[in-house]
């Protein structure tokens, strides 16, 4: 699927923009992940027997369960988007600025470039209906160039949409270009 017919497939009332896995909530919860790790791993040093097989499991549940990069969605919650997702900007589907993505996104996918780094989202465009339900989302990764639904399929995107992406971002607020995922 490409850019186009992801946006030509929308039926949204308004989009929020999130900048995730940067800034200072997304610090303190690796901070609070990698302390509950650590704790675990001291745990299990000394586990005897039954213990360790309980240890070795919340160990490893940590693990599957704090992978903030690739766990996008909030769990069992319609309206909510993700953990450390901070909303930047809302917008009409009628606004000047969904327009410019609409005009963004609808450039023709010719040429492509793969990159050899696994994405990191860390800006994504979440789309409500009227009743304030989540109905899509388009996780954006603008260092690796790659866009996937929420359902984690690839949108296809020509190499030009992601600098036009990136100050679209940009102009609404958002910090993007820190690769560590801290706003500076």
């Amino acid at each position: 699927m490409t850019t186009a017919d992801y946006w030509n497939g929308l039926q949204f009332d308004y989009l929020t923009t999130y900048s995730l896995l940067r800034g200072p909530k997304w610090v303190q919860m690796q901070a609070a992940i990698r302390q509950q790790i650590q704790e675990s791993r001291k745990l299990l040093l000394t586990a005897q027997g039954a213990q360790l097989l309980t240890a070795r499991r919340r160990l490893e549940l940590l693990h599957r369960k704090n992978n903030l990069d690739g766990n996008l969605l909030t769990e069992g919650l319609t309206e909510a988007y993700h953990l450390t997702a901070s909303p930047v900007a809302t917008l009409s589907c009628q606004s000047t600025k969904a327009r410019e993505l609409a005009a963004i996104l609808a450039q023709p996918s010719h040429e492509r470039q793969y990159l050899m780094c696994a994405p990191v989202f860390r800006d994504a465009l979440a789309f409500y209906n009227a009743k304030h339900q989540l109905v899509a989302v388009l996780n954006v990764c603008l260092q690796c160039e790659q866009l996937y639904n929420e359902a984690g399929t690839e949108i296809k995107a020509d190499t030009a949409v992601y600098p036009a992406l990136r100050q679209w971002f940009e102009a609404l607020g958002h910090k993007v270009g820190d690769e560590y995922g801290v706003n500076r």
